[in-house]
């Protein structure tokens, strides 16, 4: 398996010629020729629109700070023109639609911003039926034939998530974030566009009819577009409408899929844990409740500790209560700390030793087993996206499960491990509002952070679907002045400890919301956002304005799985600088549809 690459050497030249590799609002002339005439028009709610493209299907308006002035929004709308099947595979288009009022947003920050130079869309679908978070369709390497039919095998599809190097050295699966079967992004150009920029992205074919477009790194997701059968896009008129391809401007292949050679989807897990650290991971239709392996073993040995009989017995109790009738599967998993077959084997001894002591604990109507999966199920990345050690997420990933069916009501009985709850932070103080906030509060620098900048953090609502509840906050400089380079950058010799924790999507400079979490204090349990093992979450993985601090709020989402019964009071907790309590207001939209 090959980590995703950049785009041919090739094609590089021609795109640094047009791509804005930076900052979202920054010029660029993308005219495809001197003689062609303009053929977009000022839409009615204010965006540059070519008078051709077809109705949308879905659509969302996208806004980011400027980057040379943050105290101004630039903006763009993204419509979503076509998602369709042939039956193996899917094709996504949509028109990115600049404004006509505001600074002008590139379609760039759909990129990854650790890859933006090579301008190609970080898109992803979520299918919420099956539970799978689905990358673009990929081509072998850097260099691929557009026209080549695709040539995906089932042996060809990645394994389980994993780090892309463990302690040791050694190589594991992991893909990375480049050479998609997609078209490429652009920069933002000032005035009125001669031709409304196009983009594609070819899919495996989810599941579900209606699935979730993630777009990008930061932005919510745009929710249940429908995926129709056979009825390709057409581009309506060759001279206005046009394709960014590649610097040539062909238009994509009529086949879907031409040139891929790797499928990937990744399970979406909603994750809870309990105050003393026992966590609850739901898959589809079974549930992962997960013990630390350290509070049951030494480090690297598989003989259970004094104090593990006791914990086990709580288990066991669980189990009776929700596992009654069903198989239950003990499971062993590690972080990447040595290599796949010492792991493979601990984690298989460490499920064994489990079992040897639960069997005779647990109701005759459970049927038991056991599986080791080393180091290749991660519930959160081991590695930064420096490939430096996280040793918080190593000790979470380091755990023996017992994975059974999810249960309607969980029991009332909670394993206790016997040590203390999560890290307990500074009180974040309130602030006035910021712009479109319901709340705002001031984070102050972690001790010791060397940029010993205080953040401003923006509370601006939620939804509730069921239980998926979406979250909006934004960031924002608590002073009311654009920062430039100096945030987020934490404190080498505490291991980076900076306002958002060690943040594995990003590159040490970059803050997200994949280590935040909501904890009910009147149950005491943690819920963290949706995610897919080390590879992301539903959440804003990466701030749209990277390091910087801008003037106006950047938008940040995460989504999780919340019960109705929610009770409350709720803290958000933000390693590894402060939590506060969620005002009732946002409560109140968060306990209702």
């Amino acid at each position: 398996m090959k980590a995703r690459a950049g785009r041919a050497a090739v094609w590089m030249i021609g795109v640094l010629a047009l791509v804005s590799c930076g900052a979202p609002g920054e010029s660029v002339d993308h005219s495809p020729s001197e003689s062609a005439s303009p053929s977009s028009a000022a839409s009615a709610d204010g965006f540059w629109r070519d008078e051709a493209l077809p109705e949308a299907i879905a659509e969302t308006v996208l806004q980011l700070p400027a980057p040379e002035d943050s105290s101004q929004l630039a903006t763009a709308k993204l419509e979503v023109l076509s998602l369709d099947s042939d039956g193996e595979y899917a094709r996504l288009v949509a028109a990115w639609l600049p404004s006509q009022r505001d600074t002008a947003l590139g379609s760039i920050v759909l990129s990854s911003h650790k890859h933006r130079y090579e301008a190609t869309p970080f898109i992803r679908l979520a299918d919420r039926e099956t539970g799978e978070l689905i990358e673009p369709l990929r081509g072998e390497s850097n260099v691929f034939d557009y026209h080549a039919p695709p040539q995906i095998e089932p042996e060809d599809e990645p394994d389980a998530p994993s780090d892309a190097a463990g302690a040791g050295g050694q190589e594991t699966a992991v893909p990375g974030r480049g050479t998609c079967i997609c078209s490429m992004l652009s920069g933002a150009a000032e005035g009125q566009p001669d031709r409304t920029e196009l983009i594609f992205v070819d899919f495996p074919l989810p599941e579900a009819d209606v699935v979730d477009i993630v777009l990008g790194e930061w932005a919510e997701p745009v929710p249940e577009v429908p995926i129709t059968q056979n009825e390709p896009f057409i581009r309506p008129d060759p001279a206005s409408s046009w394709f960014f391809t590649h610097t040539s401007g062909e238009d994509p292949p009529e086949r879907y899929g031409a040139g891929a050679r790797y499928a990937v989807r990744y399970p979406l897990a909603a994750r809870t844990e309990t105050l003393s650290g026992v966590t609850t991971t739901i898959e589809e239709q079974t549930q992962e409740v997960s013990l630390p392996a350290d509070v049951l073993f030494e480090f690297g040995s598989a003989e259970l500790n004094p104090e593990a009989t006791s914990i086990i017995e709580s288990a066991a109790e669980k189990l009776n209560e929700e596992a009654a009738g069903s198989s239950v599967t003990v499971e062993g998993h590690t972080d990447n700390v040595g290599s796949a077959e010492l792991n493979q084997e601990l984690s298989q001894d460490r499920a064994e030793a489990v079992l040897a002591v639960i069997e005779d604990m647990v109701d005759d109507s459970i049927t038991l087993e056991t599986i080791g999966y080393g180091f290749t199920r991660p519930q959160v990345p081991n590695l930064d996206a420096d490939g430096e050690p996280i040793p918080e997420n190593q000790a979470r990933n380091r755990r023996v499960s017992f994975r059974y069916p999810v249960v309607v009501q969980e029991a009332a009985v909670e394993i206790d491990l016997g040590q203390a709850g999560v890290q307990d932070l500074p009180e974040a103080e309130p602030a006035p509002a910021g712009p479109d906030a319901l709340a705002s509060f001031i984070i102050e620098a972690p001790p010791g952070d060397t940029s010993g900048t205080d953040i401003r953090f923006d509370v601006r609502g939620a939804q509730r679907e069921g239980n998926l509840v979406t979250m909006r906050f934004g960031l924002a400089s608590a002073k009311g002045i654009q920062h430039r380079g100096t945030v987020f950058t934490g404190n080498p010799e505490r291991g980076g400890a900076q306002h958002f924790g060690d943040n594995p999507q990003g590159d040490g400079n970059s803050p997200g919301l994949a280590n935040m979490s909501l904890i009910d204090a009147a149950t005491d349990r943690r819920y963290f956002p949706l995610g897919s093992g080390d590879m992301g979450c539903l959440c804003t993985e990466v701030a749209g304005t990277v390091e910087t601090l801008p003037v106006q709020a950047s938008p940040m989402y995460a989504q999780f799985h919340l019960p109705q019964e929610l009770q409350g009071p709720v803290i958000v907790h933000l390693p590894d600088a402060g939590q506060f309590q969620l005002p009732q207001d946002v409560l109140d939209q968060l306990l209702s549809d």
